[in-house]
């Protein structure tokens, strides 16, 4: 579900972009402000998503049996 919800802002963040560069300076201040806040939601959940992922890594438990380990080079 994150990586669908990453992928529509990085969607809508495009065509805001590309609106921008068609559109005339009137308009302009509402689309830079609107990629603006696209650009915020993308850094927060990328952050959180981080965060959740360090998170796990602190859980995992360390490997203490390498002397079973089939792969002789680690």
């Amino acid at each position: 579900m994150l990586l669908y919800q990453l992928t529509q802002w990085f969607e809508e963040r495009t065509t805001l972009q590309q609106a921008l560069q068609r559109e005339p300076a009137e308009s302009a201040g509402e689309i830079s402000q609107r990629i603006q806040e696209v650009e915020q939601q993308l850094h927060a959940h990328a952050e959180r998503w981080k965060n959740a992922i360090e998170e796990a890594s602190y859980l995992q438990f360390p490997y203490e049996v390498p002397h079973l380990d089939d792969d002789m080079v680690l």
